[in-house]
């Protein structure tokens, strides 16, 4: 089935293929084999002036949806930080930039644990490994994420390159499932921000933690990268509530830019 929609915010294509992720953009469409209820499914969009196209089985366009953002409204955030000093220039060179999310939680929360404090371009090196061999490729050439089930398997998480504490984690919580994953060793603040950012869809999520982006932020204050601690950078971050996640991700498209300063 095809779908036409009007996001309630601006919205255009995904910049690029992240490292480890398995959402393909070639010329403007985005694509993305995922399994639901069993069936290998495959959900392609395509900006068309100011709609969006979605087509695929309906439980795909649905998880596309949500992983695009398209039915969220942006307005508020747009509204009060438009002015910011630190990223309403960037806000409003880059109004139609969204959060990326995966259209389940548990590959959220794997994908989290893959990459825990390790080189970004290594993790998404390891993550693709991991999907080639334990996932399912869909016609196009897509892969799917692997089952939960797979990710138990400590051994072939180890095989594909994630160190031996991280797999151990992985598995253990690929065993207990999300209801438990806050009481699997090895899965604190960070991991659990990574699952209901990009896994859930919640905006207010403290990303103190994330070194990455505090380091992005110091860029952008022009200050030394490791240099702004967290209770520095959640002070930064609070006062963007309850955007706190959208908030960051200027903060990454700003930071990582050639001098990362105005």
């Amino acid at each position: 089935m095809e779908v036409v929609v009007k996001p309630l915010w601006p919205s255009e294509p995904p910049y690029g293929n992240l490292p480890g992720s398995l959402l393909r953009v070639e010329r403007g469409v985005a694509r993305r084999a995922m399994v639901i209820d069993g069936d290998l499914l495959l959900a392609e969009a395509a900006w068309r002036g100011d709609v969006v196209h979605l087509r695929g089985d309906e439980r795909a366009i649905e998880r596309m949806r949500f992983m695009l953002a398209l039915d969220d409204d942006l307005a508020p955030f747009h509204r009060a930080h438009r002015g910011d000093p630190l990223l309403g220039r960037a806000m409003r060179a880059q109004p139609r930039l969204r959060v990326q999310r995966v259209p389940d939680p548990f590959e959220a929360l794997a994908w989290g644990v893959m990459f825990q404090l390790i080189d970004t371009a290594r993790a998404g090196q390891i993550a693709w490994a991991f999907t080639r061999a334990h996932g399912t490729r869909h016609g196009s050439g897509l892969y799917a994420a692997p089952p939960r089930e797979a990710f138990t398997n400590q051994a072939a998480l180890e095989a594909c390159g994630l160190a031996p504490t991280q797999a151990r984690t992985l598995a253990r919580v690929a065993r207990v499932g999300l209801e438990r994953a806050a009481t699997v060793r090895g899965i604190g603040e960070w991991t659990l921000a990574q699952l209901d950012l990009f896994g859930h869809g919640r905006y207010d999520v403290a990303l103190a933690k994330d070194v990455g982006i505090r380091n992005a932020y110091a860029r952008i204050i022009g200050a030394r990268t490791g240099s702004v601690t967290e209770e520095e950078f959640r002070a930064v971050l609070d006062r963007y509530a309850p955007w706190q996640g959208l908030a960051a991700a200027y903060m990454i498209a700003l930071g990582w830019r050639s001098g990362g300063r105005y």
